[in-house]
């Protein structure tokens, strides 16, 4: 893949409940060319959002997406993850692309 300066990755914790909504989402968008999906625990001190199972292991069961994308089209990107949900549940970041290929 040719790398430009403006390429970055865009990385999103989702809660579960919400994975399938933000996979439908990225799924419908012409400007992404796909995306990596995988399951993964977070850890936090605020264990005041955890339910009593989340308690007791000591964390919460996540998705987290990595979405390359062009830097002109992470505003649009952020507002589509926006639009899934209501109450601000995503984490996200978003950093730059060093370097990309096939090995």
């Amino acid at each position: 893949m040719a790398l430009t300066q403006n390429d970055l990755m865009l990385v999103a914790i989702v809660p579960e409940d919400l994975k399938d909504k933000v996979v439908d989402t990225l799924m419908g968008e012409t400007f992404i060319s796909g995306f990596s999906l995988a399951k993964i625990q977070g850890f936090s001190k605020e264990h005041s959002h955890y339910n009593i199972r989340e308690q007791v292991e000591g964390y919460r069961d996540f998705f987290r997406f990595e979405v390359l994308h062009q830097a002109s089209t992470s505003e649009q990107l952020c507002e589509l993850l926006g639009k899934t949900n209501n109450d601000k549940r995503i984490r996200y970041w978003i950093l730059p692309l060093i370097e990309a290929g096939v090995l």
